[in-house]
């Protein structure tokens, strides 16, 4: 029984990497959609994080981080801008990027939300590949960032994405 067990978590995590197997030759990894936004396919860093302890955590636009179906996924708005909503290969995980940190700025690393904190250290670091399911907006990303461009982080997201646009 236990040999079928593992056989079949070995078939299921076989058969969802199959679902994301990445396709260069079309230059996948590295298109964008018509508003410049990522879409396809990319290799990122991912580090899981949790929410504060003292109260309800939010994202950087003002609403509860996401943990369930939809997920909250913290980037570098000028490399996934916000709303970009992706999937990480090989899971059955989806992600929305609606947050944004200070160490991921110029770095192409994801932070993944995690509801506590045994799921945050089971994932810790990973490299994955991620497909990108719908490319967030610049323009809304500039927007929200705009009047906090006084903190030099997201000053330096912000030059980058004025550059874009």
């Amino acid at each position: 029984m236990r040999n079928a067990q593992l056989f079949l978590c070995w078939l299921f995590t076989v058969a969802s990497f199959s679902f994301c197997v990445q396709n260069t030759s079309q230059g996948a990894t590295s298109a964008t959609n018509a508003t410049g936004g990522p879409q396809g396919q990319r290799e990122v860093r991912t580090t899981a994080y949790i929410g504060s302890r003292h109260g309800a955590a939010k994202t950087a636009n003002g609403s509860q981080l996401k943990s369930g179906h939809l997920n909250s996924a913290a980037a570098d708005w000028s490399r996934f801008p916000l709303g970009t909503k992706f999937n990480i290969c090989g899971t059955d995980k989806m992600y929305v990027v609606d947050d944004y940190g200070p160490a991921l700025v110029g770095t192409n690393k994801i932070d993944l939300y995690m509801s506590s904190p045994r799921e945050m250290h089971h994932w810790g670091v990973r490299k994955v590949t991620i497909n990108i399911i719908e490319p967030g907006s610049y323009d809304r990303s500039l927007a929200l960032l705009k009047p906090r461009k006084h903190v030099p982080y997201v000053r330096r997201m912000v030059k980058i994405l004025e550059e874009k646009m």
